[in-house]
């Protein structure tokens, strides 16, 4: 315990020892008050003429002191001023002691009284007045200074020394051993005090504790039946088992369950192959295996319920306290619409698939159909300008109708694998001008697209190739074309397309319509919201840079 923590415990105690000890105060103070006014009506009534009667009656001097400390007591008030009301009532006592001492003669008789009222007055102020200990020792001493003057100045000390040290002795005795009890007094009352503070203590703490367990088993109790009603309120059939696989708990539904099938309701600690003999071992070996490992199991089983096949969801879920499984709820739920509905979708989704292969098979066999009338037309027609536009646009054809070709045979119908179908488009292009003496190197990153972005790049693609075929190489010059396609971050691709010929003219410029190829191109990148650029180094590069729209599509978190 600290000192300041000491010293607030000491001025509690104060406190705590003045105001307890007013009721025995007041006792003690009006049975005084009573033992003097009837011995002072019997010395009045039966001894009137003794002149004793003169210092006894003096006593009454100190009555107005007595009936104010009285009255002090019943004022709740004036309680936080006690100690100063006390100091001041007992040092009009040391008035009273001095005034009565001065006025005192040795040679009277009755004036042994007055050393005897001293005597009391000590006792009074040690049996009474509840004070501190330094303040009863200083009032104590001026009692006594105050007794010890009085002699002097009434010649008790010159006239007779004997009588004065004899009867300051016994005052001062009076004092020592009034002392003595008030210290073993308070004592006392000092370890009484602990001892009730610290019953207090343990009093407000058991309070607290059994206030917190009451709260706690309220708060138990609302928890459980609101666990109950929770469970009641579910539809499914659920139900609760210990380690000991005996049942808990079942809900409302299941009740109901087990009143159509014939089964006891009342099941509550039965094990659950007394209430449930239809249950297999496998299911016994997964209860143990979530009691063991603590995940939830969810598996399905076909149930014959009411003369119907119903689909049940059946999921084992354990219950934890302190990190341990005590208890698995088994929650049993009827899917057997939502399996027909999966399974409508199912089919739906086979038959949706079907039909858009056989678009794709059809788009692409017309597709064929318009190429086979192109090249009708190019057999009948002798202008070379014609003949070139056709093929041209056959070319084109041709791209997109691959598309359709790799859709119909790709297992994903809303995706495209870019890197097959860019090499299928460039063999079938290198095929075209086969007469050429010129290399085609591929450098393709697999990558899955969207049939929107494979389309603007497969024309985009076919445009290049066909140029560099037809015009970097004039005069069947030996050379190299370089198709390569890579991924530059997440979800930026780069489509490059170079060759080692002769490279572009001065004059060339995306933005002229007089090449129409070009002028796609340049339509096609923006349509992709791509970027193209062209470097004329050693030939001519055309690099293409577009985002792939299917990756953002596939990290769309879904709802």
């Amino acid at each position: 315990m600290s000192s300041q923590s000491g010293t607030e415990l000491r001025k509690e105690f104060q406190k705590f020892f003045m105001i307890s000890s007013l009721s025995s105060m007041r006792i003690g103070l009006f049975l005084t008050l009573i033992m003097f006014s009837l011995f002072a009506l019997f010395n009045a009534l039966f001894f009137p003429d003794y002149p004793e009667q003169l210092y006894y009656n003096r006593f009454w001097i100190i009555s107005p002191v007595m009936i104010l400390s009285i009255i002090v007591t019943y004022f709740k008030p004036l309680h936080k001023w006690l100690h100063l009301v006390y100091i001041i009532l007992n040092l009009l006592i040391c008035l009273a002691v001095f005034y009565i001492g001065i006025n005192s003669n040795l040679s009277q008789k009755g004036s042994e009284y007055y050393y005897a009222w001293v005597m009391l007055v000590v006792i009074g102020l040690f049996v009474f007045y509840k004070m501190p200990f330094n303040t009863i020792i200083i009032i104590g001493l001026f009692q006594i200074f105050a007794f010890t003057l009085a002699n002097i100045l009434n010649h008790t000390l010159e006239q007779y020394p004997f009588f004065f040290f004899n009867n300051l002795f016994f005052v001062i005795a009076i004092y020592s051993i009034g002392f003595m009890m008030a210290f073993m007094f308070r004592n006392l009352n000092w370890k009484n005090f602990l001892h009730q503070k610290a019953l207090s203590k343990n009093n407000l703490q058991l309070l607290e504790e059994i206030n917190e367990r009451k709260l706690a088993e309220e708060a138990f109790q609302r928890s459980e039946l609101q666990y109950h009603n929770t469970l009641d309120a579910i539809p499914d059939w659920i139900y609760v088992i210990d380690r000991d696989f005996r049942i808990v708990i079942i809900n409302s539904s299941l009740k109901e369950g087990h009143v159509s099938n014939d089964l006891p309701v009342e099941v509550t600690g039965k094990h659950i192959k007394d209430v449930y003999s239809f249950i297999t071992s496998a299911t016994i070996n997964e209860f143990q295996y979530v009691f063991d490992h603590g995940v939830m199991l969810v598996t399905g089983q076909k149930m014959l319920f009411r003369n119907l096949d119903i689909f049940m969801e059946i999921r084992k879920v354990p219950i934890y306290k302190d990190r341990e499984v005590i208890q698995v709820m088994t929650i049993l739920r009827d899917r057997s619409k939502e399996k027909e509905v999966e399974e409508l979708k199912q089919r739906n989704t086979e038959q949706k698939e079907i039909m858009l292969r056989e678009i794709h098979h059809r788009v692409k066999n017309n597709l064929a159909i318009v190429i086979s009338l192109l090249n009708l037309q190019l057999r009948n027609n002798t202008d070379s300008e014609l003949r070139r536009i056709i093929r041209d646009i056959e070319m084109r054809i041709r791209s997109m109708a691959l598309i359709h070709e790799h859709l119909y045979r790709s297992e994903n119908l809303d995706r495209i694998p870019l890197a097959a179908y860019l090499h299928s488009l460039a063999t079938i292009i290198t095929g075209t001008f086969s007469g050429n003496r010129v290399n085609l190197v591929t450098s393709l990153e697999e990558t899955n697209v969207s049939i929107e972005t494979a389309l603007p790049i497969g024309l985009i693609a076919n445009e290049l190739l066909t140029n560099a075929f037809k015009y970097a190489f004039p005069g069947h010059q030996d050379g190299e074309i370089h198709i390569g396609l890579n991924k530059e971050n997440d979800d930026l691709f780069a489509l490059k397309i170079q060759d080692n010929g002769i490279g572009l003219p001065d004059s060339f410029s995306l933005d002229s319509e007089k090449s129409l190829g070009m002028f796609i191109v340049k339509l096609l990148v923006e349509q992709i919201d791509g970027n193209i650029e062209i470097s004329r180094v050693k030939g001519t590069s055309f690099t293409i840079r577009f985002r792939n729209l299917l990756i953002k599509k596939q990290e769309i978190p879904l709802n």
